[in-house]
């Protein structure tokens, strides 16, 4: 088996890449490739004159987990010497191994085990409550000692009605001394044994609380009482990033974050008494961390690979070769800043690419956006950093209804590069990553920008970039659906990205009061609910998807053209149609019968779409697979699974901008997916065709 990734989904001239790869082969084959369009009809040439290099084969471990971590910690404690640790617990998994929520490298361990059972020891000294506890609740939990011995107390918060309170003692005592060691928060000191669930406050005392003081611990909401006396003690609501953690305790250190943990989320005190946590950080001084939580495999580079200056822009891969098994590690080059190479620039969805990563692969730590992680809990954080499974130029495991296998994402939009080699129109290649981090100056050096099929998430700073190029006469050819869609944030260094799903079509719902993105503090979600609806930059939005609950994706359907073709206005665009007649009306390359199909969107005026958006061509009669999206409804009732449905359809539009530019929109990721058909002598290939020559013409 080849398993691999690269620390750059995309690269200019003289930047270098390196790449990661685990095989249990002794030794790879490795080229450099071009890809020039994806499966079934797989191309690629070779790069740098069919030279294939050996390189030897090594197997490169996955260990997920998030945890805290404070090193060199130090407690002057002995047997007979007083102390308390509290803190905070939302056990949300139960199992029967260990999960430790605070331990040391020298012995010390509390967490939970036995399913809910609380225990806690150091040396040979143990403790542990007699019943397991259930999960989704908060548990105030003490360990403390004085001369007559050694407690522990399990509590439940004072709002909650289950009222749990139970404590166990023992005449023995604990020799707390630690000395130049690692203080491990959600695992233990070998950082195995995570914790499934959220803390909060965890602190440690070099004396005995009295029960007035353990109940003003407890509901210390401010953290600026009892806990701040604390030898040792940890705010969450200080750093929300999920990188550090911010110590308040008077002989305390600052610990990091490991992996990534979920952070920005609720904790014991919260009641619902605001959403922002920024508004009040004290409710949000918790973390969720998980054992499959995963943000860097942390492998050691097998080679790296400078890109030359005279590489012309495009997709290329790092392909791995063992025996019949070949892996593939691809990237975009763009063009060297500033310039361009042509009109025309591709803009890669490198974001839903990542977002979709390792989707349908159960590969323990290998998350993507749609998964839950062990726990049940949404997955709102996804990194390039670790193998990305279903990043390929094959079809994946992505099936229509005949149970037939279909491309999506990047092996889908290789097939827009080849079409356009094929027309011999001289295009770019750009990133989502590239453009998230220049903003318009990426796109000002064209005259056009085409979208691949799945534009679905994106930054603020994406949509401005769009934006400004829009506005100084640039124009969109947005060739897919449901684009534009999710509020999606990236990490300093471009490798994590995040996305809080509070509402909109969805594979889960964040937790109530955890809408705010931790990555930047923004408000998650929907685009649309920002007051950024896609119907507002390229005139149409998401509308209904063809998914089954067994993930199969109903067949598609043509497009039929409007009464605009016989007039002169667009006869360009339609030269050898008429109204009446279809667009795409022929076999896709997956989804059967049509070229508008997936996920789909139409015009709609009162979400966005400009005034002077023209519906060129649209596509209904979609079969019962094909549903509204979730956003577009407020009730469930006895039409709500018509089949009927007038808003089920996908809008082929066309929109002149004042600035001199224009749209021309397909609402359908099935789109590009039927462009190479006939060998690109089709209806969808023409049109197409046909908007870039009217886009690009002389003015």
């Amino acid at each position: 088996m080849i398993t691999g990734y690269s620390d750059r989904l995309s690269a200019r001239p003289r930047q270098t890449i390196r790449f990661m790869v685990s095989t249990n082969n002794s030794s790879l084959e490795l080229e450099l490739v071009q890809l020039h369009r994806g499966a079934p009809d797989l191309l690629e040439t070779a790069w740098g004159g069919n030279k294939m290099a050996t390189i030897p084969g090594r197997e490169q471990p996955l260990c997920p987990g998030s945890y805290g971590l404070v090193e060199d910690w130090d407690f002057a404690g002995g047997e007979d010497s007083s102390f308390t640790i509290g803190v905070w617990a939302f056990p949300t998994l139960l199992k029967s191994e260990p999960q430790a929520i605070l331990a040391t490298e020298d012995g010390l361990e509390l967490g939970f085990v036995d399913h809910g059972v609380v225990y806690f020891r150091v040396g040979t000294t143990k403790l542990r409550l007699p019943e397991g506890l259930p999960t989704h609740r908060w548990y105030h939990i003490t360990v403390r000692q004085n001369e007559s011995g050694l407690q522990l107390r399990v509590r439940t918060h004072a709002t909650d009605l289950s009222g749990i309170d139970v404590d166990v003692q023992a005449v023995a005592k604990a020799s707390l001394k630690c000395q130049k060691t690692a203080l491990v928060i959600a695992s233990c000191g070998d950082q195995k044994n995570h914790f499934n669930g959220k803390l909060s406050d965890p602190c440690i005392f070099d004396r005995w609380l009295d029960d007035a003081e353990c109940e003003g611990l407890a509901n210390d909401v401010s953290g600026d009482k009892i806990l701040k006396s604390a030898l040792a003690a940890w705010d969450f609501s200080k750093d929300r990033s999920g990188k550090m953690l911010i110590s308040i305790g008077t002989g305390s250190k600052d610990g990091i974050l490991v992996q990534l943990p979920v952070c920005n989320v609720t904790g014991p005190h919260w009641r619902g008494q605001c959403n922002n946590p920024s508004e009040q950080p004290r409710l949000y001084a918790a973390i969720h961390f998980h054992e499959d939580s995963l943000s860097d495999a942390g492998w050691e580079p097998d080679f790296e690979w400078t890109v030359p200056d005279d590489l012309s822009s495009g997709i290329y891969a790092a392909k791995l070769i063992a025996g019949d098994e070949t892996y593939y590690l691809p990237f975009a080059v763009l063009p060297p800043k500033g310039t361009s190479t042509a009109a025309v620039a591709v803009l890669m969805p490198t974001f839903t690419y990542q977002a979709y990563a390792n989707e349908m692969r159960d590969v323990n730590g290998l998350n993507c956006l749609y998964d839950h992680y062990t726990d049940g809990s949404s997955v709102p954080l996804t990194s390039h950093l670790l193998p990305m499974l279903n990043l390929l130029p094959h079809e994946s495991l992505y099936r229509n209804t005949n149970g037939d296998a279909f491309s999506r994402n990047l092996s889908a939009d290789l097939s827009l590069l080849y079409w356009l080699t094929r027309m011999n129109v001289a295009f770019d290649v750009l990133s989502d990553h590239h453009l998230h981090n220049e903003g318009g100056e990426l796109l000002s050096p064209y005259e056009v920008v085409i979208t691949g099929s799945h534009p679905e998430y994106v930054s603020g700073q994406i949509l401005d970039g769009i934006e400004a190029f829009l506005q100084t006469s640039g124009s969109l050819m947005y060739l897919g659906g449901n684009g534009f869609y999710w509020v999606t944030d990236m990490s300093d260094d471009g490798a994590v990205l995040e996305v809080r799903r509070p509402n909109g079509t969805r594979p889960s719902t964040s937790e109530p009061g955890e809408s705010f993105q931790q990555l930047t503090g923004e408000l998650g979600g929907l685009w649309k609910d920002r007051g950024r609806p896609p119907q507002k930059l390229t005139g149409v939005g998401f509308i209904a998807q063809g998914w089954t609950s067994e993930d199969r994706c109903g067949l598609a359907q043509p497009y039929t053209v409007s009464d605009l073709a016989v007039g002169p206005a667009y006869s360009d665009l339609f030269a050898g149609l008429q109204s009446g007649d279809s667009i795409g009306a022929f076999p896709s390359a997956g989804l059967g019968y049509g070229a508008a199909g997936d996920e789909i969107d139409c015009v709609d005026p009162k979400k966005g779409s400009p005034a002077q958006t023209k519906i060129l061509a649209t596509a209904n009669g979609f079969e019962k697979e094909y549903r509204p999206a979730i956003e577009t409804q407020t009730q469930i009732h006895n039409r709500s699974l018509d089949l009927d449905d007038e808003l089920i359809r996908a809008d082929l539009a066309w929109i002149d901008l004042a600035s001199g530019g224009a749209i021309f929109s397909t609402g359908s990721i099935n789109w590009i997916s039927s462009l190479c058909y006939n060998d690109c002598e089709n209806s969808v290939s023409a049109i197409t065709l046909n908007a870039i020559k009217r886009i690009t013409r002389p003015k």
